[in-house]
Order: C-alpha cells, then structure tokens, then sequence
C-alpha cells in the first residue's frame, strides 16, 4: 500500500512537471506571439520595397525572356491581384498601435498612398474609402472612382508631410532609412510629385489642383523638403546574413541563361554612347566587355523561337543580378532622387512651375550615373552629347527618355505606368505579344470579386469602360 502511494505521488509529479515541460516549449521565447510597431514596420518596408524587378522590365522592354510565352512578354495579360490589400491591413494594425506617435502615424498615411495608389494604377477605380472597414463589418466594398481616390491619396500625403519630423524621436524598425523621419518626410513629398506628374493628362480638367499642388511644393523647400542626393533613394540594401536578404534574382538559373537585353533599349544606349550598357548587360559571347559595338538586344517582338534563335548573338543581362557569390548586388530602389528631379524637370517643361530645367534634367542624368559609380568626364562628356543635351530636339521626349533608362531594374511597374501616360519610347510588339499587337493598359480585376463583390464591381466596370473588364481599356487616369 505505502508503495502504491509513492508511485502515485510520482506519476502525479511527472505528469505536472511533464504538463509544465510542454507549456514551456510551446512558448517560444524568440519568436514574437504579438505584433509591435517596429515588427510592423519592417514586414511593411519589406514588402513595399522588396520586389521581384524581372517581370515589370520585361513589360517596360529593358529585358526580354524567350524559353516560353510569359505573360509579361506577349501581353497576353489577364486578372491582376488585389494583394495590396493584405499590406494595407498591416498598415491598420500599425495605426492601431501608434496612436500617439507621430513619426509612424505620418507613415500609415504613407503607406496607405502607396499601397492604393499600386492598386489604382493596375486596375482603374477601386475600394477606397470603405475598403478596410467594410470588411470589418462584414460589408461589400464600394468602388471608388479613380479621380476621387487620387484626391484623396495627395491629402493623405499632405499629412504625412505635417506628421514626420526627426524631433518626434527614431522610428523603429526602419530598414529603408535607419529611423531618420526627416528623410521619409522627403520620400512622402518626391511620391508626391510622382502622383502629380501621373495626373500630367488630367491637369486643368479634374477638381485636383494638379499644377499648384507641384507649386506648392517647390515653391516651400522649408515645409515640404525633397530629396538632396543619391543618399536620399528610398531603396533597400540587401545584406548576406540571410538567403531571404539577397538580391531578388540571384542564384535564378533561367533568368541567367534565358534574359538578354532588348533590342530597341540597346539601340537607344548605344546610339547615346551610354556607359551605363556596360552595367546593364554582359557583351556577346567571347567578346570585349566596355566596347558599345560588342553588345547586342533580342527583339522583343518576336516570337520565342525566333528570339531564342538569335539569342546566342545577344547580351544578357549582366551577371551580378544573378550571381550567387555575390547575392547583395546593388540596393532594389523605390523612388529615387534621380527620378525627382526629372518630375520637375518634365514640370518644368509643361509651365507648372518656374526653374531650370536643364539643372534638374542633368542632376537626374548624373545621380543615375553615380547609382552605378560612373562619375567624371565620363558624365560631362555624356551631358554634351548632340541626343542627350536639351539644347537640340524635343525637351519633353529626352527627359522622359533618360527617365527610363534610369528606370533600370528599379521602380517597380513605375517604367511601365510611365509609358504608358506618355508613349515614351514606343514598346515593341510583334507576333509573339499576342493580344492582338497591343500593349496592354491595365489588368482584370480579381475572380474573386466578381464572386465575392459583384454589384460594386459591375458598377464599377460599367462607370469606366464600354468595352467591359478590358486589359486594353483605358481607365480616367490616362483618358
């Protein structure tokens, strides 16, 4: 009997202590169970500024692939992702946890132009006022119309603009800019302008005050500060402490073997003896790298086969954009300070504003040289060049020109959305696009709205295009 009693009290010990043992382990002390503004902030810079470049320049025609038909190659486009959604609700979460600092209120107002004006961009007018809190409620979500949400997106980037202020303390969590508020308070007004210049074919015809909004802000460096230098690029830094933090493309086995430069985007570097081709591309195979002569573009307008049987006589894309022994690469860029100041350049250009032009149009030219580590006579003598320097030929098409090339493996979707406002360069297709010649203009909304929100999003269809849920119909932004 005494022995039955100790046995019982020792099988009732291990099960407590084994009970305790599993709790504990079940806790893991490194791994965070509740989300914190600086863990917020992180996942967020991460998925904004972190994305895979290859698919937008193969449709801005900077790159093209040719082992099978891609979407992004042949146009042969179809529903686009309502994805943005899922960053934005991370963005509520921040603002839910923030509401007394500043600095991370200024970004929720941010964050949110960004995420709305990406979806916008894609697909024409979506939910906006009603989006997140409609789902909170177990509601269907109106669909905002494209003019009303760009209103919208620039007043939210006012307040972003009136929030950030390094004197409001270090944000936390910040692997864009290390915490410095001041430098995103540029970023909020450079993104600014981008929106601005977007609305270039709206200005004077929408209750947006497009023009003086782009007065306001370079006429007040004080409240509203733009990016200084190259020092200023909203971009991320990769590091080799994690195969997460490498350069998007490293080590992808079909991008290098399969990806040459385009033809036509060669041309325009070669025929402006651009040295930045040098950094795009490797040379044909067994030749001389740094002689423009040794570089050649595939076609894009061809179809795969015809472009895989001239691939062997063309450059590839360079290889630190793929190489494992060195997966940092260079830093992906959101929005530089290059592309600043060819917005006020181009705003020059159409009388928004007062300046010159030709300063901003040079320092966009000399900070996308800089990116590349290209300084010295090698700039001057470019900037003299009769198909570069503004003094000859159409100001507007050559600053939209050096914007693209600039755009290089950078900028997201930006080169695309770009020409697609202004047909600059024209984009080459032929009988591998597909969709009938055509470069698309838009995307399809999502199946699962047409399951999920129907009677929005029919209205929302109707209200925009004759033609239906059209890749080739043009939303109000571009009308």
């Amino acid at each position: 009997m005494k022995k039955t009693a100790i046995l019982l009290i020792i099988c009732i010990f291990t099960l407590v202590s084994g009970c305790k043992k599993f709790d504990y382990y079940q806790d893991n002390p490194n791994k965070p169970t509740k989300a914190t503004p600086a863990l917020l902030m992180t996942y967020i810079c991460q998925n904004i500024f972190k994305n895979d470049p290859i698919s937008a320049a193969y449709a801005s025609r900077h790159l093209t692939y040719y082992e099978r038909p891609n979407e992004s190659i042949n146009y042969n486009w179809n529903r686009g992702s309502f994805s943005g959604y899922d960053g934005l609700r991370q963005v509520l979460k921040l603002e839910g946890l923030v509401a007394d600092n500043k600095n991370f209120k200024g970004l929720v107002y941010l964050f949110r132009a960004i995420y709305f004006a990406q979806m916008t961009e894609t697909f024409g007018d979506i939910p906006y006022k009603d989006a997140l809190h409609a789902e909170q409620d177990g509601r269907t979500p109106i669909y905002d119309k494209q003019e009303d949400i760009y209103d919208g997106l620039l007043q939210e980037l006012e307040e972003a603009n009136s929030l950030l202020d390094a004197a409001n303390g270090k944000i936390d969590g910040d692997i864009i800019y290390g915490g410095d508020a001041n430098k995103w308070k540029k970023l909020a007004n450079a993104y600014r302008l981008r929106l601005l210049i977007h609305l270039s074919k709206k200005e004077g015809q929408t209750k947006i005050a497009v023009r003086q909004q782009f007065q306001t802000i370079i006429s007040n460096p004080t409240k509203y500060p733009l990016m200084e230098n190259v020092g200023d690029n909203a971009q991320i830094v990769f590091n080799t402490t994690d195969p997460s933090n490498y350069y998007p493309s490293a080590g992808s086995l079909s991008v290098s073997t399969l990806v040459s430069l385009e033809q036509s985007f060669v041309e325009m570097l070669q025929k402006r003896e651009d040295p930045r081709l040098f950094s795009f591309g490797d040379p044909i195979a067994g030749k001389d790298a740094g002689v423009f002569s040794n570089y050649k573009g595939v076609d894009a307008g061809l179809s795969p086969a015809d472009q895989q049987a001239s691939a062997a006589q063309s450059s590839l894309i360079a290889r630190r954009y793929v190489d494992l022994r060195n997966p940092v690469n260079e830093p992906m860029i959101f929005l530089s300070y290059a592309e600043q100041e060819f917005l006020i350049a181009e705003a020059i250009q159409r009388g928004w504003i007062t300046g010159d032009m030709n300063d901003h149009y040079q320092k966009g030219i000399t900070a996308s040289m800089a990116f590349y580590k290209i300084t010295g006579t090698f700039v001057t003598d470019y900037l003299n060049r009769d198909l570069v320097k503004l003094a000859t030929g159409d100001p507007l098409t050559k600053i939209l020109t050096q914007k693209y090339i600039a755009f290089y493996m950078n900028s997201s979707w930006e080169p695309f959305f770009e020409q697609r406002r202004t047909g600059i360069p024209v984009l080459r297709v032929g009988p591998g696009t597909l969709n009938g010649g055509k470069v698309p203009k838009r995307w399809q909304y999502p199946l699962s709205e047409s399951q999920y929100n129907e009677i929005n999003l029919d209205a929302a269809v109707k209200r925009q295009f004759t033609e239906g849920d059209n890749v080739n119909a043009a939303m109000w932004l571009i009308k």
